[in-house]
C-alpha cells in the first residue's frame, strides 16, 4: 500500500498543488476548476479530473506512487473503485493555506466533513506558540488542527463522527503530520484524560434549528445556533492551560447594535477570569427571503421527505423573533488570560459580505 505522504509530494510533483494555488483559497468551485481543466492533458488533467471533478479515472492513467495509495483513500471511505477506475466518494482535495485536504465541498448541504470561507477565517484569527500544544474540537476533516500543528508544537484532534474522524488521521499522512498530530473520535473533551493545550480552537457547528427539525449534524448549533459553542466554553478552563489561548468561529446573533449573548458571554468571562475579544466581521440579515433564512430552509427541506420550504422558512424566521435577533454576524472569539472582561471589535456593520465569509 502506497504512502500517503508520499502521495502528496507526488500530487505536487505532477503540478496539482500549483493547479489549486492559482485559485482565491476561499473560492473552492468545480464550475471554475473544469473551465481551466480544459486546457490540460495528460497526468496533470487525469489528477484534476480525479481529485477536483468527482470523475471516474483510469488507474492505468496515474502516476505509481497516486495508484498505490489509492487502498488508503479507500479505507478511509474517501474513494472507490470499480472495473480499474477510481473515483472519490463525496469529497474533493483542497490546498488551503498550504494544508493538503481531503473534505467536501462548500456549500449549505455539506453533510460531515465541513470545510468553508470561516474555516480559512478562523485560521487567519488564531495565533500560536512554536512550543505549544493544540487541541482542535469539532476537528471535522481536520483543517484547523493541520493547520495549527505546522506552527506548533503538536495537535489533538477530536471529531464525534468516526468516518470523519478517519479523514481526519488521512489528511494528517497526505501532509506528513501523522507523528506531530493525534485524531481522536468522541463528543468534545470526552477522549481527553486529564490533559490541558496552550491552544485550543474550535470552528463550532453555527446554524439555529427549530426543534425537531433535521439538520446536517455538522452544521447543526441548537435553537440558538450556539449550543456546542457553549459546551465549549463550560470546559474549556479544565483543558485550557493558564497561560493559554483559544479561538471559536460562531454565528452570532445582534439585537441591534448589541451581541444578543453579550450577558452571557460577559458571565461566562467573570466565572472563567478569563478575557474574551469578539471580532465581528459581517452583518447578515434575518428575514424570511435572506440567504442564512433559506439555506437553513434549504437543508432542513432536503432532510425532510415532502417538507414545504416556505414554511421551514418561516419556522426559522419565527425563531430569530424569539430570540431577539434582528441580524447576525459571523463572529470569532479570542480567549485570553485575564482581566475577566468581553471587548467587541465591530467591522460588519458596513458590510454584508466579511472578510472570508459569504453565503454564496
Amino acid at each position: 500500500m502506497g504512502s500517503p505522504a508520499r502521495l502528496g509530494r507526488e500530487l505536487e510533483r505532477q503540478g496539482l498543488a500549483a493547479f489549486l494555488a492559482a485559485f482565491p483559497p476561499h473560492s473552492a468551485r468545480r464550475d471554475r476548476w473544469a473551465r481551466e481543466a480544459g486546457s490540460l492533458d495528460g497526468t496533470l488533467r487525469a489528477l484534476v479530473g480525479l481529485f477536483l471533478l468527482g470523475e471516474a479515472v483510469e488507474l492505468d492513467a496515474l502516476p505509481p506512487a497516486v495508484a498505490e495509495a489509492v487502498p488508503s483513500l479507500a479505507d478511509a471511505d474517501a474513494a472507490e473503485t470499480e472495473s480499474g477506475t477510481v473515483r472519490l466518494r463525496d469529497v474533493a482535495l483542497l490546498r488551503p493555506f498550504g494544508v493538503w485536504l481531503l473534505a467536501e465541498l462548500p456549500g449549505p448541504l455539506v453533510v460531515r466533513s465541513y470545510f468553508g470561507p470561516d474555516s480559512l477565517a478562523l485560521a487567519g484569527h488564531a495565533t500560536y506558540r512554536a512550543d505549544g500544544r493544540c487541541l482542535d474540537l469539532c476537528a471535522g476533516p481536520g483543517f484547523q488542527g493541520l493547520f495549527a500543528a505546522g506552527r506548533c508544537r503538536s495537535a489533538t484532534l477530536v471529531e464525534l463522527l468516526p468516518e470523519v474522524a478517519r479523514l481526519a488521521k488521512l489528511n494528517a499522512e497526505l501532509n506528513g503530520l501523522d507523528g506531530r498530530v493525534d485524531v481522536r473520535c468522541g463528543d468534545l473533551y470526552a477522549p481527553l484524560d486529564g490533559e490541558r493545550y496552550d491552544h485550543l480552537v474550535a470552528n463550532v457547528p453555527f446554524i439555529a434549528v427549530p426543534p425537531g427539525r433535521p439538520f446536517p449534524l455538522a452544521g447543526a448549533g441548537g435553537e440558538d445556533g450556539f449550543a456546542v459553542g457553549r459546551r465549549v466554553l463550560a470546559g474549556l478552563p479544565a483543558h485550557l492551560a493558564d497561560d493559554g489561548t483559544a479561538h471559536l468561529a460562531a454565528l452570532l446573533f445582534r439585537n441591534g447594535r448589541d451581541l444578543v449573548f453579550s450577558e452571557e458571554l460577559a458571565a461566562w468571562a467573570r466565572e472563567a477570569g478569563r478575557s474574551v475579544q469578539a471580532v465581528l466581521t459581517a452583518e447578515l440579515p434575518v428575514a424570511p427571503d435572506s440567504g442564512l433564512v433559506r439555506a437553513t430552509a434549504a437543508a432542513i427541506a432536503s432532510s425532510s421527505e415532502g417538507a414545504d420550504e416556505d414554511e421551514i422558512a418561516a419556522e426559522v424566521t419565527d425563531g430569530y423573533r424569539r430570540l431577539g435577533a434582528t441580524s447576525a454576524s459571523w463572529t470569532f472569539l479570542r480567549i485570553d488570560p485575564g482581566p475577566a472582561r468581553v471587548t467587541v471589535l465591530d467591522l460588519g456593520r458596513r458590510s454584508r459580505v466579511g472578510p472570508w465569509v459569504s453565503l454564496t
